[in-house]
């Protein structure tokens, strides 16, 4: 009995050693697997973080840029082999769009943005008003506030309707003189707006969107701009239109208070936008836009008219009613409102009007005649004044207008200048 004893004993010695070597073996695996997980996660959360930081790079690289790049871009500044960095500048309406992938293994980071010049609206004009060898003459409740360049001329009061100036100065703030020559626009920019009026179409089946199926259409600004093309007449009625997504008619465009749109970008040579409209959006036309009363137009929107006169001067109208951009009543523009002409005309036809108790928070650029009623909170660049008042035309007038810089934040962006710094106006998704 004792030998059988000891041998059990022995025999369950040897069990338990060789559970503890297991458990030891499983331990140490695991401990393994776990300083390789801790490792992997670490470096990809590291990767993941400087992909995040990368791409701030790409986007700073693209502000830098003063033309497009047709295709994606491969930046080479990357020192990890596992890790890359394309970038993307295009135009985007008046604006332009930043996109940047970052790549780390098979993650993947991106980032885009609407891109436009830096305006100080504490250092940059408030007005710039173009050397025409006439004055600006202020009439009635006018006031003018901030950074002013003026005419050889400078500024004087005046008389329309039985009312002269009734302000204490004449302008508040410091006076500079301008130049014969309006601030250049970026030329990728202008070529821009004449690509989108004259040839721009959805190219692919898979880009077209239909607007008669769809009351709801999102595209993320991540994918392939998304397009509606049509010769006829395009009513945008109880709709919601967001995201990466470019409507255009040979005709007209109407956009009722019934529809949303966000960042999205209306082509067609007369764009009405009727009453009570809300949205965020770009408008490009080459003969009128109308925006109805009490009209909300958030940051960053654009109202653009543009005229290639120099070499095709039928796309001029003679009448009264078109080549302008009108803003009524009770509406408020925060973003960008530009009328260029390709040749500067000399009449005293008006390329746009803002009337009273309209609002424009940003930016106006007109290398016509601007007649102002309302309110400009930001700068004005233009090459004369108008004002129709008591049946008469007087040039340089500024009749009950406001332009001022107190009401804007101190930086924000506007139309692409030449040679302008560039800022970040809108994060996209």
């Amino acid at each position: 009995m004792k030998l059988k004893w000891n041998h059990k004993l022995k025999s369950g010695a040897l069990q338990f050693t060789v559970f503890v070597a297991v458990l030891i073996a499983l331990l140490l695996s695991a401990l393994i697997l776990y300083a390789y997980t801790f490792i992997y996660m670490k470096e990809q959360s590291k990767g993941a973080i400087e992909n995040i930081q990368l791409s701030a790079i790409g986007i700073e690289y693209l502000l830098e840029q003063n033309e497009f790049n047709g295709d994606t871009l491969d930046i080479d500044f990357i020192k990890n082999e596992n890790q890359s960095v394309k970038v993307h500048l295009s135009p985007w309406g008046v604006f332009e769009k930043a996109f940047v992938v970052t790549q780390f293994r098979k993650k993947i980071f991106k980032k885009t943005a609407i891109i436009g010049s830096l305006i100080n609206s504490e250092e940059d004009p408030t007005l710039f008003l173009q050397e025409t060898q006439n004055p600006l003459t202020v009439v009635g409740r006018t006031t003018i506030k901030g950074n002013v360049y003026l005419p050889t001329q400078g500024v004087k009061t005046g008389y329309i309707a039985g009312n002269s100036y009734y302000g204490k100065q004449l302008i508040y703030g410091a006076i500079k003189k301008s130049t014969s020559s309006m601030p250049k626009l970026n030329m990728s920019a202008v070529e821009a707006l004449s690509f989108y009026l004259k040839e721009y179409k959805p190219l692919r089946p898979a880009d077209y969107i239909n607007l008669e199926s769809n009351q709801k259409i999102a595209v993320s600004f991540k994918n392939n701009t998304k397009g509606s093309y049509s010769k006829n007449k395009i009513v945008l009625q109880n709709k919601e239109i967001s995201g990466n997504v470019i409507i255009k008619s040979d005709t007209i465009i109407c956009v009722k208070n019934t529809t949303f749109l966000k960042d999205v970008i209306l082509i067609a040579p007369n764009v009405e936008i009727e009453e009570g409209v809300i949205g965020n959006f770009q408008v490009i036309a080459s003969k009128r836009i109308t925006v109805g009363k009490m009209c909300k137009l958030n940051y960053p929107s654009a109202l653009v008219l543009y005229q290639d006169n120099k070499t095709s001067s039928g796309l001029v109208s003679n009448t009264i009613f078109e080549n302008k951009i009108f803003i009524d009543s009770g509406s408020t523009i925060r973003g960008s409102v530009l009328s260029f002409q390709t040749k500067e005309m000399s009449d005293f036809q008006t390329q746009i009007i803002l009337e009273k108790d309209a609002r424009i928070k940003g930016q106006v650029y007109c290398n016509g005649n601007f007649e102002l009623k309302g309110r400009v909170s930001g700068s004005v660049y233009t090459k004369q004044f108008i004002a129709n008042q008591a049946g008469s035309i007087f040039v340089n007038h500024i009749y009950d207008g406001v332009i001022e810089n107190e009401n804007t934040p101190i930086v924000f962006g506007g139309v692409i200048f030449e040679n302008a710094p560039k800022t970040i106006m809108k994060w996209l998704y």
